[in-house]
Formats: structure tokens, sequence, C-alpha cells
């Protein structure tokens, strides 16, 4: 089942991917951003089994940050940045 939906989720990808790159408006520009980063998030979710932990978070982060700006009430990248924090820079290894 999972190849016919990412088989239309590629489709409906490279739609949303080119209206983003051709809009004018910043506010529907912002909205086919949130669509594409949703479409990411449905192929994360079924290209394997089980879903790779990091790449939903990361698509999760993005989709609560652009999400910020229809959500007024809410502030939801300060959410996304407490409940899914991008991983620390790793130290780098002294020289010996």
């Amino acid at each position: 089942m999972q190849d016919p939906i990412l088989d239309l989720v590629r489709q409906a990808h490279a739609l949303t991917e080119s209206g983003a790159v051709a809009a004018s408006n910043p506010t529907t520009r912002k909205q086919l951003v949130l669509a594409d980063l949703s479409l990411h998030l449905v192929q994360a979710a079924l290209r394997q089994s089980p879903p790779d932990p990091a790449e939903l978070k990361r698509y999760l982060f993005s989709i609560l940050t652009v999400c910020d700006g229809f959500v007024p009430d809410l502030d939801l990248k300060a959410m996304a940045n407490v409940v899914l924090p991008l991983p620390a820079e790793p130290l780098p290894h002294p020289e010996q």
C-alpha cells in the first residue's frame, strides 16, 4: 500500500515545490513550503519500517517552525525548540 501513496506524494511534492518557487506572494509561498514539508513527513513515515526517528523529528521541527506564523496564539517555534531540540554540534576531537 505504501508504494502507490509514495508515488502520489512524489507527484504532489513536485507540484508544491515548483509552486513555492514560482509564488510571488510570501504567504502563498509559506503555505506551499508547509505543504511540501508535510509531504516529506509522509515520505519519511512510509519509506521504511519503522520510520527513522531522526528524520521524523527533523520534519516535525520544520513544520512547527513554518506553522508558527499561521497560529498566532501559540509560539510554535519555541515549542519546537523545547519538544524537538536540534542535536548539538559534536565537539571537535583534540589533536594529539
